[in-house]
Order: C-alpha cells, then sequence, then structure tokens
C-alpha cells in the first residue's frame, strides 16, 4: 500500500457551508481578513440583524471604518512578528499622545463591543482601546519593551445562584483570574482580580447584576459602590424632574 503523506479531507457539507458564511458576516471577523474562497454563493444561515443584545452598550467600535480596519491589522501583524509600531491617540484624559509600543495581545469586551490593545513602551504597561488610535505605523527602532506583569486590585462578593446567575457572572467575568466557593445549595462566594485601570468597569458590570450580587470586600469598592448607586439615583430623578415639568409645561 502507497503510505499517504497528508491526512485526506472531506468536502464540507452546505449546513457547514451555510454556517461558516453566517460567521463571516460579522464586521469584526472581516477584521482578520478571512479566505472566502467557495462561499460567494452560499446562503447564510442567519444574518447579524438577527440577532438581540440586551446587555451589550451601542456605543462599540466601528468595524467599517477603513483607518480602524488598518490600524487592527497592522497591530495584529506587529504582534504575530514581534515587532514594534508607533501610534498617535487619544488618551483617557482627552489627551492627544504618540509612543512607540510593542504589541502583546488584543482584548475584547463582548459587553462594550470594544477591541483593546495591551502592549508595553518605554517603562510601562499600556492598555488602548483600537477606536482611541488615530494613526499607526510600524516603528524604525528595532527595540522590543518587555511587557511588565499589571498590578492587581480585587473584589469580593457572595452570589444567589438565581435564574443561572453563576453561570452568566462566570461568563461575563471568564477574561479575569478568579475564586470561586460554595457556600451552600445557592450560594457561592467568587473573589475576581482586575486591572486597576478598569475599576469603574468593575463597578458598572457588578452593579449591572442586581440583587443576586452582595459585595463584601473590600470596604473601598463598596463605597464605590454606593457612590455609584447615589450618583445614578440623582440622576434619575433630574431626568424624571424635566419630564413632569415638560409635560405640564
Amino acid at each position: 500500500s502507497t503510505p499517504l503523506e497528508e491526512e485526506p479531507g472531506m468536502p464540507l457539507t452546505v449546513l457547514e457551508k451555510r454556517w461558516l458564511k453566517s460567521l463571516l458576516l460579522d464586521p469584526r471577523i472581516k477584521l482578520f481578513d478571512p479566505d472566502i474562497t467557495g462561499l460567494a454563493d452560499v446562503e447564510p444561515l442567519f444574518t447579524p440583524d438577527m440577532i438581540v443584545y440586551y446587555d451589550r452598550y451601542s456605543n462599540g467600535d466601528d468595524y467599517e471604518n477603513p483607518d480602524y480596519i488598518r490600524h487592527f491589522q497592522m497591530i495584529l501583524q506587529a504582534l504575530q512578528e514581534k515587532r514594534s509600531v508607533q501610534i498617535s491617540f487619544e488618551s483617557r484624559l482627552h489627551r492627544r499622545q504618540q509612543v512607540v509600543l510593542t504589541p502583546y495581545y488584543l482584548e475584547y469586551s463582548e459587553k462594550d463591543d470594544r477591541f483593546r490593545l495591551i502592549a508595553a513602551g518605554f517603562r510601562r504597561r499600556l492598555i488602548i482601546n483600537l477606536s482611541s488610535i488615530s494613526a499607526c505605523q510600524y516603528s524604525d527602532r528595532d527595540e522590543i519593551f518587555p511587557l511588565k506583569e499589571a498590578p492587581k486590585s480585587a473584589v469580593t462578593f457572595e452570589l444567589e445562584d438565581r435564574r443561572n446567575a453563576l453561570d452568566r457572572v462566570l461568563l461575563h467575568f471568564s477574561h479575569l483570574e478568579k475564586e470561586t466557593k460554595r457556600l451552600d445549595d445557592r450560594r457561592y462566594r467568587v473573589t475576581l482580580k482586575y486591572d486597576p485601570q478598569d475599576e469603574t468597569e468593575m463597578v458598572i458590570r457588578i452593579l449591572a447584576f442586581g440583587p443576586v450580587i452582595r459585595v463584601t470586600e473590600p470596604e473601598r469598592f463598596i463605597d464605590l459602590l454606593r457612590k455609584r448607586i447615589i450618583k445614578q439615583t440623582q440622576i434619575t430623578k433630574e431626568s424624571q424632574e424635566r419630564l413632569n415639568g415638560a409635560a405640564i409645561g
């Protein structure tokens, strides 16, 4: 018998092709420039407009923007080739910055519908939203900056497993280091470790789960939750007063 140098492949079924065509309609996948050979005339199983998201912000990244696509693909290539890039971006304080950095990985937030870059610059670690980048090019420098370990903060909360709350929490925070301990049939204690730069986002995300979560420590995080609730209550009250005033007028 003649030995096979390569394992023979089976042709894709119609169902598999329709599934792939559906995935390829997602604008996020197009960022990776996938090969769509042979799928031009295939009817997708579903289209993106058929999916309704109830827990996602509406101001996500613009995946159809040519500049965004170019920046994403250049950063991805630099990451794969272990090269540094020079980028211009707007910081969280709305300041324009230009830095040379080494990309290490890209993160995607399902809730925010955004990509962000984790990179190393000169003596610092950077987290940059892809949408804030206004210019990107390969660096002339050969220097590769080492990525420093991120400082970690932690929050601990007790969770009552109602309506699959445990599964939802673990999935929602799947990208974080965590420790989960069962307290009884329905209650669990969960400790999450996160980057301090993401603290405001952590407060918002934990509050989104409502009464199924009760934060127990640290006290500083509990105080942030209180302040956020007071602020949101005040905003809601003022909005209601404006609506009532408009109705009377």
